[in-house]
């Protein structure tokens, strides 16, 4: 039954899955994501550092914690602007690298920030000046949608600029100069009219029509966003993530393309709710599965290392450092996992058990939302510890996770060490028998 399941997936769940993990837009969005989390992760460490929750730390601050505060929202405060820069980069990227064309990459990211700002309705506000008594009327552009607000109007924002901007540029709707003219100074001209062909195309939407890009594309995306926060989402990524690992495909590569924008959007607005200190919006965010769901695999090594089995004892032994730090790869491909019908249960049936455990207690209220992004490799319980701004029950849990990883693993392991065993036997009556 487990070679017709290995089968089924292999050759008919693996292949549509892994050709839309191809498709062009899911690797632009996978390229977007990957561009973003590295202020994600910087905000996140200033906002650790500004609220660690130790009296003798906060006091040791005082006030200059608010000044390590300000830079908490780097990655958030404008993430829908960078969502544009590197969503119109990885357009123009993926055509030159995959297209074999030579598209100039600065004159379309340009072009896709200057039409986003277009884009986002202007505020007027009114206050009072410092040493002023009377009110000034100030106009300026609305930060409601450069945040979280922002992410999914700037991914289309970024696409459909690239898109008309090559449309246009291969249509000929271009300038041309004599070719003795510097590269510099011709493609400059050479954008010009498909650059204003753009910006006329955004500003009759925005300025003519007065449709309220912003707003219609969040409202469109909002009800999807609602079910990515679900327990229901949770438990399809997980056992989708793990299905495809065992098949050799990395599942987190094909479950982020699809997932990780909403994720995105979901963490940025977990981010700017804790710095402004009101309740999360979201709870079962990819820095939620992070924490509780993908604690890597090193209780499987602990298990290996204390085998009979000297294929994997030494197995165990070599992957222990790398699973510590949450790659599991050395497993899935050494022990292996992949395509072994015998791991495969364990693999799915530990992390599918970890899922549910976490989506109730966290429901509960016995589990907090974890919020902060910490690097991937950075050990599992003091991962959680700190993206759970100081839990211990949140680190506990996690150390007790790794308890029940290892006894689900146990059994199977025990079965496989039987296995080698009797395999290795066979071999020495065989070599006595020829001696």
């Amino acid at each position: 039954m487990m070679n017709k399941l290995t089968l089924f997936i292999e050759e008919k769940v693996a292949p549509p899955l892994i050709k839309f993990s191809q498709m062009k837009y899911i690797q632009v969005l996978q390229r977007t994501g990957l561009g973003i989390m590295s202020l994600l992760v910087i905000g996140s460490i200033f906002l650790l550092l500004a609220s660690f929750p130790i009296p003798a730390w906060l006091d040791f601050l005082g006030d200059f914690r608010w000044t390590i505060a300000a830079a908490s929202g780097v990655g958030t405060g404008f993430i829908a602007l960078y969502t544009v820069i590197t969503t119109s980069y990885a357009l123009v990227e993926y055509y030159n690298k995959n297209n074999g064309e030579n598209n100039d990459i600065v004159q379309p990211l340009i072009l896709a920030v200057a039409s986003f700002l277009l884009l986002v309705p202007a505020e007027t506000v009114q206050t009072v000046v410092e040493g002023s008594t009377e009110p000034g009327v100030f106009t300026g552009v609305s930060t409601t949608y450069l945040g979280a607000l922002g992410v999914f109007t700037g991914l289309v924002v970024g696409i459909v600029t690239v898109e008309l901007y090559r449309f246009f540029v291969n249509k000929k709707l271009v300038i041309k100069l004599p070719e003795n003219v510097p590269s510099m100074v011709s493609q400059a001209f050479v954008s010009l009219i498909p650059s204003t062909l753009v910006v006329v195309f955004w500003w009759i939407i925005g300025a003519v029509l007065s449709i309220n890009i912003p707003e219609v594309i969040s409202s469109i995306f909002e009800p999807l966003v609602s079910v990515g926060d679900t327990p229901a989402a949770v438990m399809i990524v997980t056992l989708l993530n793990r299905l495809l690992w065992s098949v050799g495909i990395h599942g987190g590569n094909i479950v982020s393309g699809v997932a990780g924008t909403f994720w995105t959007q979901m963490n940025a607005a977990n981010l700017s709710a804790l710095e402004s200190g009101i309740d999360l919006p979201y709870t079962f965010t990819s820095v939620f599965m992070d924490n509780y769901i993908w604690i890597g695999l090193a209780p499987m090594a602990i298990v290996m290392m204390r085998s009979k089995s000297p294929r994997i004892k030494t197995m165990g032994i070599l992957a222990f450092p790398a699973a510590l730090f949450n790659i599991g790869e050395p497993l899935i491909f050494g022990l292996p996992i992949m395509m072994n019908p015998l791991m495969m249960i364990p693999f799915t049936l530990s992390y599918v058990v970890l899922a549910v455990v976490s989506i109730v207690l966290t429901t509960l209220g016995v589990l907090p939302v974890p919020v902060l992004t910490i690097p991937w490799i950075t050990p599992a319980p003091i991962k959680t510890f700190l993206a759970t701004n100081g839990s211990l029950v949140a680190a506990g849990y996690v150390l007790l996770g790794w308890v029940a990883m290892g006894i689900i693993f146990y059994p199977f392991i025990k079965a496989m060490e039987k296995q080698d065993l009797a395999k290795q036997g066979l071999e020495n009556v065989d070599m006595s028998l020829s001696e």
